[in-house]
C-alpha cells in the first residue's frame, strides 16, 4: 500500500480540489465549481448531483489515479484534546475506551473512535495529551458511498484539521493557531509542540458574509460575493461593503479571541501567530484586520511555502494566488499510506 498513487481531494461546499505529490513535489491539481449542494444533505438526488460532479472532476482533471484520501467536516467531527495520567500505551487505550463516552455527544455503537497519543500535557503537568477523534458511522457510510458512486476508490478519510497540520503549520515549537474559513463553517485549530491542542468549529463561514452583504444592499449573491472579494475588510467604496460584513466577520473574531485567551490562560503560553486557510483568506484587508483584533501575526497558510514544492513547468502564480485555497488538500496529499 506505500507506493499506491492517490489524489488528496477536498471536497468543499463551493469547489473541489484535487493535489498530487510525489514526495514533497507537486505532479497534479485542479480545482473547479462544486455544485452547490450540501454533504449533510439526505436527498439521495443531492447527492447523486456531488457524486456525477466529482465524476466529471477527475475526468477533466486527468489525473493519474482515482485513488483518494478526502476529509470530512470538521462541524461533524467530534474532536477532543483529554488529559489522562501518565501510563503505558496499553493502559491509555484502555483508559480512552473507559473515558470515551463521558467526551463524545453520541452513543459509541454509533460512531468510529480513534484516538492519538499526543505526549506530555502542555496545559497538566504530570499528566498526557491525548486526541480523541469520534465520527459518526453514518456520516463515513455516506461518504463512502458518495466516493464510489463517482467512481473513486477511498483509501483514507480523515479530519480537515489533521491535513492541515502537515500543509501549513510546519514545524515552529511555538503555539500557532489556525482558522479554516470554509464556505459554510469556520474550523479554529490550535498547535503546539508539533502537535494539536484545541480545536472547534463554528456555523459561520463566507457565505454569512455574503447573506448579510446580499440583505444589506438588496444584491443577489453572486454580486454580493464579488463586492466581498473587491472590497473585503477595507474602507474603500466608502466603507459600504465592509460596515455590513464587519458586525458577522466579527463573530469569528470573537471566536478566535475566546480561544486564544482559554489556551493561554491554560498552558501559559501565547499563542505567536495565526495562519488563515480557504477561500476567505484572500479577503482584502483581512490581514490587518485579524492581526489588529488579536495582537499577532496573522499570514496566509501556504502549503508551498511550508510543505510541497513547485516544479519550475507549473504555474506558481496561479498556485500562489489560490495556495490557501489548495491547503487542505494539499495536507491530504501529503498523508503517509
Amino acid at each position: 500500500m506505500a507506493s499506491s498513487e492517490f489524489v488528496g481531494l477536498d471536497i468543499g461546499t463551493s469547489t473541489f480540489k484535487g493535489i498530487q505529490v510525489k514526495g514533497k513535489t507537486l505532479t497534479a491539481y485542479y480545482q473547479a465549481a462544486a455544485p452547490g449542494v450540501s454533504l449533510l444533505s439526505e436527498n439521495p438526488n443531492d447527492l447523486k448531483q456531488i457524486s456525477d460532479s466529482l465524476r466529471k472532476f477527475f475526468d477533466d482533471a486527468k489525473f493519474r489515479t482515482r485513488n483518494v484520501v478526502t476529509s470530512v467536516p470538521e462541524s461533524q467531527v467530534f474532536t477532543r484534546v483529554i488529559n489522562l495520567p501518565q501510563m503505558g500505551e496499553a493502559e491509555i487505550a484502555s483508559s480512552v475506551k473507559n473515558e470515551a463516552p463521558q467526551y463524545v455527544p453520541m452513543p459509541l455503537e454509533q460512531a468510529v473512535l480513534d484516538y492519538e497519543i499526543l505526549g506530555p500535557s502542555e496545559t497538566q503537568s504530570g499528566s498526557v495529551d491525548v486526541l480523541l477523534v469520534a465520527v459518526p458511522k453514518a456520516l463515513t457510510q455516506k461518504y463512502l458511498q458518495l466516493l464510489q458512486g463517482a467512481g473513486l476508490t477511498p483509501l483514507s478519510l480523515e479530519t480537515e484539521t489533521i491535513a492541515l497540520s502537515r500543509s501549513v503549520v510546519g514545524d515552529s515549537s511555538q503555539p500557532v493557531m489556525v482558522a479554516s474559513i470554509g464556505a459554510t463553517t469556520t474550523d479554529i485549530s490550535i498547535f503546539s509542540g508539533g502537535a494539536l491542542r484545541f480545536t472547534r468549529s463554528i456555523a459561520t463561514g463566507g457565505k454569512s458574509l455574503e447573506r448579510a452583504l446580499a440583505q444589506t444592499f438588496n444584491l443577489e449573491m453572486g454580486q454580493a460575493a464579488e463586492y466581498i472579494r473587491t472590497y473585503g475588510l477595507e474602507g474603500k467604496l466608502e466603507g459600504k461593503v465592509m460596515g455590513a460584513i464587519k458586525p458577522v466577520f466579527d463573530i469569528i473574531v470573537e471566536e478566535l479571541k475566546r480561544s486564544q485567551a482559554f489556551f493561554t490562560s491554560r498552558s501559559r503560553r501565547p499563542i505567536s501567530r495565526l495562519v488563515l486557510v480557504g477561500g476567505t483568506a484572500n479577503l482584502p484587508g483581512v490581514l490587518v484586520y485579524l492581526a489588529q483584533a488579536l495582537g499577532v501575526e496573522v499570514a496566509r497558510g501556504n502549503p508551498w511555502e511550508t510543505a510541497i514544492s513547485i516544479p519550475g513547468n507549473f504555474p506558481r502564480e496561479y498556485l500562489e494566488e489560490f495556495a490557501s485555497s489548495f491547503a487542505v488538500a494539499a495536507g491530504l496529499a501529503l498523508k503517509e499510506i
